[in-house]
């Protein structure tokens, strides 16, 4: 019995019909896969190459090739058509994410006899799985019920299945490798589709995210975006457009929403409740006016918890935190460091009014978000400003009741840095900057540049041409637009976008520190 997908033994196929290398984008443009899937199957493949003594050579820039005697490749050849027809082997991975996203989409009971024949597996195999998703889902307050004669479903909140879906559906679960992810701009990409008529559990989940149109959901918060005066962060509207998509699918499906009193009446308090209102018609509402509003609040919700790149327009009125607060956390900043400049530091108390009302009111409620990758701001070097990040904790929750999320703190302590760097004294450096796009974007590059960092040193615009040798060895950073090889001289070199994008202030607050 042959354990590889349909992906998988098609890219076998043409990588044994293929004597010299081939690159990966050239295989999946032959086949119709994604980068993602085909390194998705290259895993399998090479271990079910390495069981019959044979390899895959990966070279950059190169490509991949079958390695292996010519005898060898006939025979694997034949192992294949010989299995033309297959069944399919799921791994244990595999099967646990469809059969939890099987339970979350599914409102009536399932029985273990069925989930045997959508699987084609043993009971004992079903509980296994069953048991090792249990415990994923009870992280979102969720609850596997089993009733003999009756079959197993999932308990819990609304909110929180959504909440778990949008995690099964970016990726975000227990293992190395997630069968679906979200492809920013393109919608999902699914590993397992060309499979899913080989068996019915695939064929489910495939047509429900052909119900999820992403698209649309993306659309509609780029006009929430406009409407708020607001910038959210790239993953965040990549994420608000995964729960915008979810939330159309559940409430076609009938499953909605229920909110505590409480909550409900903060939400409607929020200066984005009328923008949230406004998804009333874009859902096509048409069941009670409770459900409705319900729903609405479930907008409104993830809008206000939405990773901003800057504060939102008198956000001090209805959010939990306050101009006050900020206030506090200033002073608090400024005398941990004993630097009274960074009192007046309006960088650092925008990053601030941004960073902070979105994660606490995510904390408050919750809500999920990608696992947080680790960071280098756990290195000694960042050591005080993890003290700082510590102290405004306590703060927070002395005053709010809740702290930073990790993926906030961090978030924060590189803030602080920034911040530490920009009260320095200054020191005079001299930064070239090359832009080969035109020389309007290159004013408005040293424009920001000057505006995101007063103390960066003094610019000066060359053209790629311009770049001598003497000109480099006066010179303490090159800051480009285009990729440069200088290997001859011995310079840091920073790639920026001429937006100045969050990650190209990130590197260059890193090399000033």
């Amino acid at each position: 019995m042959l354990s590889l997908t349909t992906a998988q033994r098609d890219l076998l196929y043409l990588l044994l019909t293929t004597e010299t290398p081939i690159g990966a984008a050239a295989l999946g443009q032959s086949l119709h896969l994604t980068p993602r899937q085909v390194s998705y199957s290259l895993r399998s493949i090479k271990l079910w190459l390495a069981r019959r003594h044979a390899s895959l050579r990966q070279v950059p820039g190169v490509g991949i090739q079958l390695i292996c005697s010519a005898q060898q490749r006939e025979r694997l050849y034949a192992e294949l058509e010989s299995h033309a027809k297959f069944q399919l082997i799921l791994t244990p991975e595999q099967r646990g994410q469809l059969l939890a996203l099987v339970l979350l989409i599914t409102p009536e009971p399932l029985t273990l006899n069925q989930l045997q024949q959508d699987l084609a597996v043993a009971r004992t195999t079903v509980l296994k799985d069953l048991d090792v998703m249990e415990i994923w889902l009870a992280s979102f307050g969720l609850q596997v019920v089993r009733r003999q004669h009756r079959g197993c479903w999932i308990e819990g909140a609304e909110l929180a299945k959504r909440q778990a879906l949008a995690a099964l559906l970016w990726g975000d679960v227990p293992f190395s490798l997630p069968i679906i992810s979200v492809q920013a701009g393109l919608g999902f990409d699914f590993v397992l589709q060309q499979d899913a008529a080989l068996l019915p559990i695939i064929q489910r989940v495939n047509s429900f995210l052909q119900e999820l149109d992403l698209p649309k959901a993306q659309q509609q918060v780029i006009w929430a975006e406009a409407a708020l005066n607001a910038r959210f962060s790239d993953q965040a509207i990549s994420l608000l457009a995964l729960a915008l998509a979810l939330q159309q699918q559940r409430i076609n499906a009938q499953q909605y929403l229920h909110w505590h009193p409480e909550t409900l009446h903060w939400l409607e308090q929020q200066l984005i409740w009328p923008v949230a209102k406004q998804f009333e018609q874009h859902y096509g509402l048409q069941a009670s006016a409770t459900i409705n509003l319900a729903e609405i609040a479930g907008v409104a919700l993830q809008l206000v918890c939405a990773a901003r790149e800057r504060p939102w327009p008198n956000q001090h009125e209805t959010d939990h935190v306050t101009v006050r607060l900020i206030n506090g956390l200033i002073d608090v900043i400024a005398t941990s460091y004993d630097v009274a400049e960074l009192a007046n530091d309006q960088l650092l108390r925008d990053g601030l009014a941004a960073l902070i009302p979105p994660a606490c009111n995510r904390q408050r409620f919750g809500l999920w978000v990608p696992t947080h990758q680790s960071s280098e701001t756990q290195s000694e070097r960042y050591a005080t400003e993890r003290r700082v990040a510590d102290l405004i904790d306590r703060k927070l929750l002395a005053t709010i009741g809740v702290a930073l999320p990790i993926d906030a703190r961090d978030e924060l302590i590189l803030l602080l840095r920034a911040a530490v760097v920009r009260a320095r004294p200054v020191q005079t450096r001299n930064i070239l900057v090359v832009c080969p796009s035109g020389m309007a974007t290159t004013q408005l590059l040293v424009a920001r540049l000057k505006a995101r960092f007063p103390k960066l040193g003094i610019f000066e615009v060359l053209s790629m041409r311009e770049l001598s040798a003497e000109r480099l060895a006066n010179a303490d950073l090159v800051i480009t637009t285009a990729p440069l090889a200088l290997a001859s001289v011995p310079i840091d070199v920073i790639q920026v976008h001429p937006m100045l994008h969050p990650e190209d202030i990130a590197a260059l607050t890193q090399w000033m520190v």
